[in-house]
């Protein structure tokens, strides 16, 4: 009971910090003035969201319109203005992710960490960002990426669905033989449900389920493939939506258009590309040489997270909306899969039980690293004129 009880206080306890600093940060990103206020993703997203739906200017949220239904209810019931509406929905989803990240961790470390170093590291995870190094980078953000953004309101919507999704895949993955059909029904629902919050979670996922797999197959020697063809009807609704949703985008008879230039978008801010993916991932990459390629080669839950962030960094390195490039849309997904990348090999580090002094030392100090460049993000953005 007690444990119960402890484990219900660090969830609430993670919810309540992440909330009220999503809260703080959207209302003082939609109160920024009228310049910065008509580019920002807030801006257009509430404006569709409380406005008219005929719009034009706003066709593409038609796609994607859980986060603006949830904004217009709230203004309906509660008449708060757009701001306020905008803010207190984006922070129950964020909050709703750092509730289920300290769930996730606290039944896998409650025998290795403390309560409270488990709500550190939940909230850490939440906050962190690529490390700042401003002789590469002058940004704290552009050119490196992230797995926290606080400026798109829908990637935040997206946050504990994509998380959600992530865990459930591994939890039937692992249980293959004992998984029940109605198991795969919901995923294939939450699946559906996530592309209505936005699609570019799938887009990535998608991607790196089929790479898992195949890696899996080869790896089983083709016992996996029942499960393979399972997990390929669990995909069917949400795939249509998303390739019916991306033509009538990307479509030839479509103003926008998708082409293949490597690092091109990345260029845009990076002044140095790889070290700039090397900041993002510095902890993650550091867990994976002291762990070795045998362990994560056996680690299916490791291999799945590096596989969707392979993935997702790949559609961001290689594909460019051509009339459009510097809206970095392909980013949404890695910044998405890089957060799993983090909570799996945070996990994987802190459950390691063979560590020597220097690792502990070293591996601490790279996420304590993360951990403040994402704090220096944060109080970065309160006090810039910039959204991101």
């Amino acid at each position: 009971m007690k444990n119960r009880k402890t484990d219900l206080a660090g969830m609430w306890l993670c919810a309540g910090i992440l909330s009220a600093l999503t809260f703080l940060m959207v209302k003082v990103e939609m109160g920024k003035g009228y310049e910065v206020l008509l580019y920002s993703d807030f801006a257009t997203h509430s404006s569709w969201a409380v406005g008219e739906f005929t719009d034009p200017l706003y066709d593409k949220f038609y796609a994607y319109p859980v986060w603006h239904l949830l904004v217009r209810g709230i203004n309906w019931i509660l008449p708060i203005g757009r701001e306020y509406a905008g803010a207190l929905v984006t922070a129950c989803c964020i909050g709703g992710a750092a509730a289920l990240l300290y769930k996730f961790l606290w039944l896998e470390l409650k025998g290795c960490l403390s309560e409270r170093k488990i709500c550190l590291l939940a909230v850490g995870l939440m906050v962190l960002t690529a490390l700042y190094m401003p002789w590469f980078n002058v940004e704290p953000y552009l050119g490196q990426t992230s797995p926290t953004t606080w400026h798109n309101p829908t990637n935040m919507a997206v946050k504990p669905v994509a998380l959600l999704a992530f865990l459930w895949f591994l939890k039937l993955y692992l249980r293959e033989q004992k998984v029940k059909a109605v198991e795969f029904a919901g995923l294939s629902g939450l699946l559906l449900f996530s592309c209505f919050v936005k699609p570019s979670f799938v887009q990535g996922f998608l991607p790196a389920v089929v790479l898992f797999l195949l890696v899996e197959l080869y790896r089983t020697k083709g016992k996996s493939f029942l499960f393979s063809l399972k997990m390929a009807a669990v995909f069917i609704p949400s795939g249509i939506y998303f390739l019916v949703t991306f033509f009538s985008m990307f479509g030839v008879s479509a103003e926008r258009s998708i082409g293949i230039s490597p690092f091109e978008v990345l260029k845009l801010d990076a002044a140095h590309p790889l070290i700039s993916i090397l900041q993002t991932i510095a902890f993650p990459l550091f867990v994976l040489c002291i762990l070795g390629g045998r362990q994560i080669w056996q680690d299916k839950s490791l291999l799945f997270s590096l596989a969707f962030y392979a993935a997702s960094l790949l559609e961001y390195i290689l594909l460019i909306e051509v009339t459009e490039p510097e809206s970095g849309n392909f980013e949404w997904a890695l910044q998405l899969a890089l957060f799993t990348l983090f909570a799996m090999t945070a996990l994987r580090f802190y459950q390691k039980k063979d560590k020597k002094p220097w690792m502990d030392l070293a591996g601490n100090g790279l996420l304590l690293y993360h951990v403040l460049s994402g704090i220096l993000y944060y109080v970065y953005l309160l006090i810039s004129p910039l959204q991101c």
